[in-house]
Formats: structure tokens, C-alpha cells, sequence
């Protein structure tokens, strides 16, 4: 089973999401991606996130550990400490095209039930964390 791990990130009244559409499916997912060898699930994470948005970030407590399709997946509480968020220059944005899209995006809290977060579950994790980290002034986000 491949080892996962995503980041949950708030600005104020918004998480960041990844809007992504591949093969004609909307969907949205948090920054995250493969644990690599010698990694700590944390650390991937913070090294995901880099790769994904263009933040730094600092990696807290993990608030979720699940079996999702064929990955087992760590989410962590994350705050951005630096960097301007956009795609970044990883394997992401790198890959991105029409056909397949990777589109980081702000969304508020109250617009989340509008969006296909997979999995699903994640929607009620992002709602009951969302008051407790805000991204420091010195973030251009």
C-alpha cells in the first residue's frame, strides 16, 4: 500500500485546496503526495506542499490517519510560514495541462460543500480544525 501524506493549511475563513480536473473529473484535493524513502510522514508533507504551492510550511499535529483506495494517508495540521502561493515547480506543475490541472485555490469555508473534496471525509476533518491556525502577515498569499 503506498504511503501518503497531505497538509491541511488555512488562511483566516479559507483552507487550500488543489482544484484538479483530470480525464473530463472535477475534483479537489488537499496538497499532498507520496512518502518517499527515509521520510517521515511529516516531512513529506512539508515537502509536498513546497513542491505543490510554493509555501514553506511548519508541520503540527496530525489530525487524521486513513486507508483511502490504495494508499494509507497522514494529515497534518500545517501553517505557512513563507513563499507566494501558486503552483509550484514540482512534478505538478511540471504535468499540468488541459487534460489534466492543477489549480491551487483559497476556498472559503462556506463555499467547501460546493467543491468534490476527496475523500469525502476530509470535509468534516477541514470544518473541525478550521479556527485553529491562521497564516502569519509576512505570507503573500
Amino acid at each position: 500500500m503506498r504511503q501518503r501524506a497531505a497538509a491541511l493549511i488555512y488562511n483566516d475563513h479559507q483552507i487550500l485546496l488543489i482544484l484538479r480536473r483530470k480525464n473530463g473529473h472535477a475534483y479537489a484535493t488537499l496538497p499532498g503526495g507520496g512518502i518517499e524513502d527515509g521520510e517521515t510522514p511529516a516531512e513529506a508533507a512539508a515537502r509536498e506542499v513546497l513542491e505543490e504551492v510554493n509555501l514553506t510550511v511548519e508541520v503540527g499535529q496530525q489530525v487524521l490517519e486513513l486507508d483511502n483506495l490504495n494508499n494509507h494517508e497522514h494529515y497534518f495540521l500545517c501553517r505557512a510560514v513563507r513563499g507566494e502561493m501558486r503552483l509550484g515547480d514540482g512534478p505538478e506543475g511540471i504535468r499540468n495541462s488541459a487534460a489534466n490541472s492543477y489549480d491551487p485555490q483559497w476556498v472559503d469555508l462556506s463555499r467547501l460543500d460546493e467543491v468534490n473534496l476527496v475523500p469525502e471525509v476530509l470535509r468534516a476533518l477541514v470544518r473541525e480544525h478550521a479556527p485553529h491556525l491562521h497564516a502569519p502577515d509576512e505570507v503573500n498569499l
